[in-house]
Order: structure tokens, then C-alpha cells, then sequence
């Protein structure tokens, strides 16, 4: 988890990690996590879509970040990426530590 969450320096040009209880990062990983794109990847486009407050280029160092930080891949003469092994993994082990076990224990101390 530490490789995801350091900052990435590119051409001298600096990319934050990922926060998986930051509630935009957590939308993010929930949405390239959608299983249509497993089956055909994404696109900036995609992404768009469900990232209602994201401009193109705001989603493009989106995109680049996930690069970055090996994330996804892009697929060879096409705008289409996939998420790499180590995205599926991350993207899972985030999602699941939220949903169940995160959520449930803060539930149960607002009810107490």
C-alpha cells in the first residue's frame, strides 16, 4: 500500500498517491472498478461519466497518476487502459476494507 499512497515525480512534475478513505479517490477506485471495464477497459470518456465535477484534462492527470503509480496500463494504439494486477488487488483490498469493516464499525459507534 505504501507504493500508491507516496507522491511520484515525472519530468519534474509531482503526482500525489492515493488515499483510499479520501472520498474522491474512493469514488475513483469504485469506478475503475466497475466490471464492464474489465471486460473492455476505460477511457478518459469513461471516466467522465461517473466523475460528474472532472473536466477532460483534470481526468487525463487522473489517468496519468494511475500510470504512475502502476495502477492501469494502456492498451497500444488506443485510449484504452486496463488496470494492472496490482490495481485489481488494490482496488479490491481499498474497496472491501471500506464496505466491511470500516463502515460497520463506524455504525455501530454512532449508535452507541
Amino acid at each position: 500500500m505504501t507504493k500508491i499512497s507516496r507522491t511520484v515525480v515525472d519530468n519534474e512534475r509531482s503526482y500525489s498517491g492515493f488515499n483510499l478513505f479520501d472520498e474522491e479517490d474512493h469514488t475513483l477506485f469504485e469506478t475503475i472498478a466497475r466490471g464492464e471495464f474489465n471486460i473492455r477497459g476505460f477511457q478518459n470518456k469513461h471516466l467522465r461519466e461517473h466523475l460528474d465535477d472532472k473536466s477532460g484534462p483534470q481526468t487525463s492527470r487522473i489517468l496519468k497518476r494511475l500510470r504512475l503509480h502502476g495502477l492501469v496500463k494502456k492498451v497500444h494504439g488506443t485510449y484504452r487502459y486496463y488496470l494492472t494486477k496490482l490495481g485489481r488487488h488494490v482496488t479490491a483490498a481499498g474497496l472491501q476494507l471500506k464496505e466491511l469493516f470500516l463502515v460497520p464499525h463506524m455504525a455501530a459507534i454512532s449508535r452507541s
